[in-house]
């Protein structure tokens, strides 16, 4: 039994060993959605070998476009290469048909199957503006044509002998397929391709970890299909089909599911970024730093059963917030907009806050206070207010899209340090948020509360870092736009328990032995109509995950910024 066993163990070595050369470059398998992993609704099936494909056709010209792999993945989506002569500009006149019509748009069932083109997205293969994909996007298809699946595992499979698991190679034109055959490995392709392709390769400056190559290559198949558990997947096509090469879609799902209609896919999830030490002892970003005054007063049922906490209080479930608890909290007012916003005292001279609250403003614009609880006490024992110096927005924020939703406020005076006023800690770890899923953390702010009202006392909650797997699936739609991990992260409830508008720029803290350290920025999140003060405007949703910027992955550029603070 042990020579069995030792035998057994003997053969997975060998098979991980030779399934993946370690020259090759590794793609992680897309998320689409639970279960099949599917990324659109019933893909693959028996039909779409015979209805995934379409044809383009320019109304006005009644010129049909002979672009290679007009491939259908979504209701609304299909996929051609760089060679199709459509343009951007020709979207109005052209109209897509079903394969199968060949272009004979005098049908009345063809031209009752076709619909419009709505828009036109090209992605970059190479530097050179000759091998590109094009991302077709159209009005809803009919149910008569039938989308391949976009291939949902990483590429390890290729390498390995797969009986259940065969590629094909396919032309829709001739609805003609290959017998199976195996894509072989990266580091093998440049010894397999003709010299053609190579030239090719090396004056468009392709990566050849960006395509792919089968153990037999041939010509006129031009796109490459995989067999799985009874349906078929997406993987490769061809710009030319004289190539002997594919173009593997598995590093650009990410960016083909951002300008598809009717795909979701959670981004991929970068690799731990490790922490640089601070020059405060015990590795601390400004000395005793993140210590409160008073205790923290912790919410009852704070358990792993979150979803059974039900909302009291203020910030969308919270608690008015005790005097001392926070005195790192910067209340951030433009008295040009009129517009608030929170912050985060990291040193004397610096508030963290988002970009969304200094983008297009000035420094004179805004006043700054810390350790005031209640609006109405402005001037309440322990309070500051401090003016601005300067703004700093990270370079790459996007306004549109939200990233990089991160800034700073320099100001011209120091805040004294005291029992009310004091800095928090910096995020002292790494960047892996899958260790951090789970943890309980604090949101706090002046921002609207229970019944879209606006408290003059500050509010705190407690809520749950969430994991980006867990986010992404309670809303793929919105969060499959806007989730980005390494950039933010989602925190919070369902019930009712959430940051909402005027929090954006405060903090989501951690205590770790007895110091509260930021882990996150309060960013933005989904929204709903409500109406409020006589007029309907979107306001944050209480039932949907909030989206923090993730303080662990902007810890260089926030240093560099910081006045006082040094690795």
């Amino acid at each position: 039994m042990r020579r069995a066993l030792l035998v057994l163990l003997s053969l997975a070595a060998c098979a991980a060993q030779t399934s993946h050369n370690e020259s090759d470059a590794y793609f992680p398998a897309p998320l689409f959605d639970e279960g099949e992993n599917l990324s659109s609704e019933n893909c693959g099936n028996e039909k779409t070998l015979n209805q995934g494909f379409v044809l383009v056709k320019n109304m006005r010209t009644k010129s049909s476009d002979s672009c290679i792999g007009y491939t259908v993945i979504s209701q609304r989506t299909f996929l051609g290469l760089g060679d199709c002569k459509f343009n951007k500009n020709d979207t109005t006149d052209l109209r897509v048909f079903p394969n199968n019509c060949n272009g004979r748009e005098t049908e009345e069932e063809c031209i009752r199957n076709s619909v419009k083109v709505l828009d036109l997205i090209d992605i970059a293969i190479s530097p050179t503006d000759e091998y590109k994909l094009k991302i077709w996007i159209t009005e809803k298809m009919p149910s008569v044509i039938s989308p391949l699946c976009l291939f949902n595992r990483d590429n390890v499979i290729d390498s390995q002998l797969q009986r259940e698991s065969p590629y094909f190679e396919w032309t829709p034109h001739w609805s003609a397929r290959s017998g199976p055959t195996n894509v072989t490995s990266q580091s093998n392709c440049s010894r397999i391709l003709k010299r053609t392709d190579l030239e090719y390769l090396k004056s468009n400056n392709i990566r050849i970890q960006n395509i792919l190559c089968v153990g037999e290559s041939h010509i006129l198949y031009y796109i490459l299909i995989n067999f799985y558990n009874g349906r078929y997947f997406l993987r490769g096509v061809k710009h030319d089909w004289n190539q002997h090469f594919y173009t593997d879609i598995l590093p650009y799902i990410d960016e083909i599911v951002r300008h598809a209609k009717h795909i979701y896919a959670l981004r991929p999830i970068p690799q731990t970024k490790q922490p640089r030490g601070f020059s405060a002892p015990d590795n601390l970003s400004f000395p005793n730093c993140g210590r409160k005054l008073t205790s923290t007063r912790r919410k009852r049922g704070n358990d792993d059963s979150f979803e059974d906490i039900q909302p009291i209080g203020h910030i969308f479930g919270g608690n008015k917030a005790q005097t001392g608890n926070h005195p790192w909290h910067a209340f951030i007012e433009n008295e040009v907009t009129g517009a608030t916003c929170g912050g985060t005292l990291i040193s004397p001279t610096a508030v963290l806050t988002a970009a969304r609250c200094l983008y297009e403003s000035k420094a004179e614009d805004f006043v700054v206070a810390v350790g005031m609880y209640d609006k109405r006490q402005r001037g309440a024992p322990g309070a500051q207010r401090r003016l601005v110096s300067s703004l700093i927005t990270h370079p790459k924020y996007d306004p549109a899209e939200h990233n990089s939703d991160v800034g700073l406020m320099i100001l011209n005076e120091r805040f004294q340090i005291t029992d009310h006023v004091r800095p928090i800690c910096l995020w002292n770890e790494d960047s892996n948020l899958a260790r951090g899923a789970g943890t309980e953390a604090m949101a706090v702010g002046f921002g609207l509360a229970d019944n879209h009202t606006l408290p003059d006392k500050l509010q705190e909650a407690r809520m749950p870092i969430r994991g980006h797997k867990e986010c992404y699936l309670s809303k793929r739609k919105f969060f499959g736009r806007y989730l980005r991990p390494g950039d933010n992260f989602c925190a919070g409830y369902t019930n009712g328990t959430n940051t909402c508008n005027g929090d954006s720029g405060g903090s989501l803290s951690v205590e770790k032995n007895g110091r509260w350290f930021i882990r996150g920025i309060v960013s933005f999140g989904i929204a709903k109509r409500v109406m409020f003060a006589g007029e309907e405007i979107p306001l944050c949703h209480p039932n949907h995950y909030s989206m923090f910027t993730d303080v662990a992955s902007y810890m260089d550029w926030i240093v560099e910024n910081t006045p006082e603070i040094s690795f």
